[in-house]
C-alpha cells in the first residue's frame, strides 16, 4: 500500500508511529501535521518490506502554474539509508501523484547532514542539490540550525556549557520572581497573538495566524505541543511554542514585548523549554535556523549563547526533475518571486 488511505486508520497510525521514531524525523513529516498546515493537499507514501514501512515520506502538493505543480517532502522522507536508489524508488511510488497534480518535480528537504560526498552522489543521480551557495532567499526552510545535545544531562551540567553572558542572563531571570504558565486557552492564545504582534512589528517579520497555532493545540498532545507565556505581575513579557517530538526539543515559534527586558524573560522561557526538554528525555534540543554565523545578528548571538557556536548543517533541497524545461521556468521566477517579496516586506516595515 505505496500511497497511504487517509480513511485506513490502522495504516495510518502505523504510519505515524514510524515518522515519529525514524531517524533524522521531524514533525513536519508527522501525518496530522497536514491537519496543521491544510491549505496544501497531502499524500503519506510509503516503502515496505511485506506489511512493515520501511520509509516515509509525507508529500505535499504545491500548485504552482496553470494546473503544474510541485510535490514537496519537507523534511523528508524518513529513511534509514540516505541514498539517490531509496529517493528514486519513493518517486517511482508517487506515479499516480504526478499524473494527478501534473507534477514536474520533486523536491526532498530531509534533515541529513551535510557532506560533499553525499552532495556528489546525489548530483551524480540526476538530482538538482540546492545547498551550500544557496541563500535564504532562494531556499524554503533554513539549512542551518542552532542545535546542542541534552541527553544524559542535567541542567546544572548544561549551565556549564552556556557561554558566560547566558548563564547570567539565566540566573538573573530567575531571581527576578517571573511567572511562566503552560497553557493553550483562548485567553492565552490571545496574549501570544499580541506578543507576536509587538515582536513582529519591532523586527520586522511575519508570523503565522492564530488559526495554524489553534490546529496545532487540536493535533498534537500536551506531551508533544506547548505555548509558555512568561510575565512579571500583570505585564506579559514573553511567549513561545515548543515542539516535543522524536527526540529533539524545537524552540518553535515565539515574541517578546518591549517591556522589562532587563529582567531576561527570554532567557528564563529558555531554561523552562530546555528543563521540559530534559525531563521528558530529549536527546537534542533545536533553537532554529539561522541565516549565517554572525555575531552581529542579534539572534544568532543569542542562540549561540546556548549552543556555543555550534550548528548543524543540513544538505539542502534534492530536487528531481520530472520536466527539465518547466523546473528551469520554476526556479527562475521562483527566484524572481523572492526577491520581490523581500523588497515588499522591507518596504512595508519601513513605513
Amino acid at each position: 500500500m505505496p500511497i497511504i488511505d487517509p480513511n485506513d486508520k490502522k495504516k495510518l497510525s502505523e504510519y505515524q508511529a514510524f515518522t515519529a521514531s525514524g531517524k533524522n524525523t521531524h514533525f513536519i513529516q508527522d501525518p496530522r501535521w497536514s491537519k496543521v498546515h491544510d491549505s496544501l493537499k497531502a499524500y503519506f507514501v510509503t516503502l515496505e518490506d511485506g506489511e512493515k514501512i520501511t520509509a516515509a515520506a509525507t508529500v505535499y502538493v504545491r500548485p504552482i502554474v496553470m494546473g503544474y505543480s510541485l510535490l514537496y517532502v519537507n523534511r523528508g522522507p524518513i529513511v534509514t539509508e540516505h541514498t539517490p536508489e531509496i529517493l528514486l524508488r519513493i518517486i517511482n511510488e508517487m506515479k499516480p501523484l504526478v499524473k494527478k497534480h501534473k507534477a514536474f518535480a520533486v523536491r526532498f528537504d530531509p534533515a541529513w547532514e551535510y557532506s560533499d560526498e553525499l552532495t556528489q552522489t546525489f548530483t551524480k543521480a540526476g538530482f538538482n542539490v540546492r545547498g551550500r551557495g544557496y541563500t535564504k532567499r532562494d531556499l524554503v526552510m533554513s539549512r542551518k540550525t542552532m542545535s546542542f545535545s541534552t541527553e544524559g544531562k542535567t541542567m546544572d551540567e548544561l549551565m556549564k556549557s552556556f557561554k558566560t553572558r547566558t548563564r547570567r542572563d539565566i540566573n538573573k531571570s530567575l531571581r527576578s520572581e517571573l511567572t511562566i504558565i503552560e497553557d493553550h486557552s483562548k485567553e492565552s492564545l490571545d496574549v501570544f497573538m499580541d506578543i507576536l504582534a509587538v515582536t513582529g512589528e519591532r523586527d520586522a517579520i511575519t508570523y503565522k495566524p492564530r488559526e495554524f497555532f489553534e490546529k496545532i493545540f487540536q493535533n498534537f498532545s500536551r506531551d508533544e505541543a506547548r505555548l509558555y507565556l512568561i510575565k512579571k505581575d500583570d505585564t506579559w513579557l514573553s511567549a513561545s511554542v515548543g515542539m516535543n517530538y522524536g527526540g529533539r526539543m524545537y524552540y518553535y515559534h515565539s515574541g517578546s514585548t518591549n517591556q522589562l527586558r532587563n529582567l531576561c524573560p527570554n532567557a528564563f522561557m529558555q531554561y523552562n523549554l530546555i528543563s521540559w526538554a530534559i525531563e521528558s528525555g530529549c536527546s537534542v534540543y533545536d533553537m532554529g535556523g539561522i541565516i549565517r554565523k554572525d555575531p552581529s545578528d542579534g539572534l544568532y548571538l543569542f542562540k549561540s549563547g546556548y549552543c556555543n557556536d555550534s550548528f548543524e548543517e543540513y544538505i539542502g533541497e534534492l530536487d528531481y526533475p520530472l520536466s527539465k524545461f518547466k523546473y528551469k521556468c520554476f526556479i527562475w521566477s521562483y527566484t524572481a518571486m523572492q526577491k520581490y517579496m523581500g523588497w515588499k516586506l522591507k518596504r512595508r516595515f519601513k513605513k
